[in-house]
């Protein structure tokens, strides 16, 4: 009767498949188990490195599958295919002394069969820890090589947005990214705007961030971007004492670099203040379709501010627009909006909280029953704990607290709310406009 084998095959980087490739790998084990009248049962294929152990998902599900359904030969290659550490070869020794498998190697004419004496266990832990000796001594000339070349003033690694790598290795920067990093930097240190909000005021400022389909950078990029000492011409490198002079320009300066790195750690000596400017995108500049972004000038003038198609900046202060629109706004009075529209966007508005009123009065007929449920357990069990009896009620009372107060406070709100629509729409919108100015001078 023929016996039934399983094949293994294992790449780890893209070296290996020049000399090493899954179907030379898959084409001699194929012809060892003809030429032996073994039939093929699985062929187990994948992608990872075996330097750690228990890291290569496929490789356990052969072991686990053998038991539950033994092969009677495991086949790979070579042995630094099945395993590099001595930890992964375990499972392998329990299949030959237990279950009575072979493990067969090719490339190393090793058969390992029951008995699996212990000098033959002894060769093959020795063969097993040269072969993990070899990764590790090839990833320390490596890693030699990236820190020399590190200190050379090149970083070996893929290079930050704002700069791109020449035929010839020199770094060059892209000036149109670069302006994006620059902007982003100089936003951030104002102290104005948070990782959430810059990457909407930087793409309306026409600042596209290239690597997104939507030009818009993502928050944990932005983070990134702005952490990275490599925008001033230098940078850090595993295991280099100091920082590094880089072969490239710099984007930004040191004294924006650290003045960003105290924002984003909060211990900025400037008292941050998020000012909510009244025409915050609303404002467009005519010539460009721009939108045009607030900025408080010697602490108290508020500009809108933006570019034209020659990256010159525009502004205009919030009086004059505050006057213009006021004169335009005199004659138009609130009331001639259809009620149907108002009742809509009423109801829009209250919408959130009408949901947790109507949560929070359900919660007081959850309240009762999680009582009732107590009682009855506490009856059917004929538990007498006091103490614990007093714990669990109030772990419901806890959980349900104040339920009377969080409803009327509630239903005052909506009211409230209500109430102030209604009488916002009796006025002319440039008396409700001139309200909103007033209150933003008083902040």
């Amino acid at each position: 009767m023929s016996k039934i084998a399983d094949v293994y095959i294992r790449l780890s980087s893209k070296p290996q498949e020049k000399g090493l490739s899954k179907e030379t790998q898959e084409e001699k084990c194929r012809k060892y188990c003809e030429k032996q009248g073994y039939i093929v049962r699985n062929i187990y294929y994948e992608n990872k490195s075996a330097m750690t152990a228990h890291k290569r998902p496929v490789f356990e599900q052969m072991i686990a599958e053998q038991h539950k359904n033994k092969a009677d030969v495991i086949i790979s290659f070579c042995l630094n295919r099945l395993t590099r550490n001595p930890y992964d070869f375990e499972p392998l020794e329990i299949l030959v002394d237990k279950y009575n498998m072979t493990i067969i190697c090719l490339q190393d004419n090793l058969v390992i069969t029951k008995p699996f004496k212990a000098h033959e266990k002894f060769l093959v832990r020795i063969l097993t820890a040269n072969a993990e000796f070899e990764v590790n001594h090839m990833n320390e000339i490596r890693k030699y090589g990236l820190i020399k070349r590190a200190q050379t003033g090149i970083r070996p690694s893929k290079l930050n947005y704002g700069y791109t790598k020449l035929k010839s290795g020199n770094v060059a920067i892209v000036p149109k990214q670069a302006e994006f990093v620059k902007r982003a930097y100089e936003l951030y240190s104002t102290g104005k705007y948070s990782l959430s909000t810059l990457p909407d005021i930087l793409f309306e400022e026409g600042l596209v961030y290239k690597l997104q389909k939507n030009g818009k950078i993502p928050k944990a990029s932005l983070s990134s971007m702005l952490r990275s000492k490599f925008y001033t011409g230098k940078y850090d490198y595993p295991d280099c004492e100091g920082e590094i002079k880089g072969k490239y320009k710099a984007i930004i300066s040191d004294e924006l670099f650290n003045k960003v790195q105290l924002v984003l750690k909060g211990a900025t000596s400037e008292k941050v203040v998020k000012h909510e400017f009244l025409y915050s995108n609303l404002l467009t500049f005519k010539g460009t379709s721009k939108l045009m972004t607030g900025d408080i000038k010697k602490g108290k003038y508020i500009y809108y501010t933006c570019k034209d198609d020659e990256g010159k900046y525009l502004c205009v202060n919030e009086e004059i627009i505050n006057k213009e629109l006021l004169s335009y706004l005199k004659e138009i009075r609130l009331s001639l909006i259809p009620k149907e529209l108002v009742k809509e966007v009423l109801k829009e508005m209250l919408k959130p909280l009408k949901q947790e009123l109507a949560t929070l009065r359900g919660n007081i007929s959850r309240k009762y029953h999680k009582e009732l449920e107590l009682h009855n357990t506490i009856d059917e069990n004929e538990i007498n704990d006091v103490e614990l009896i007093e714990i669990e009620k109030a772990l419901i009372d806890k959980t349900y607290s104040d339920l009377p107060l969080k409803i009327e406070n509630l239903e005052k709100e909506i009211a409230e709310k209500t109430s102030l629509c209604e009488g916002v729409m009796t006025k002319r919108l440039v008396d409700v406009l001139s309200l909103l100015i007033l209150k933003q001078k008083e902040r």
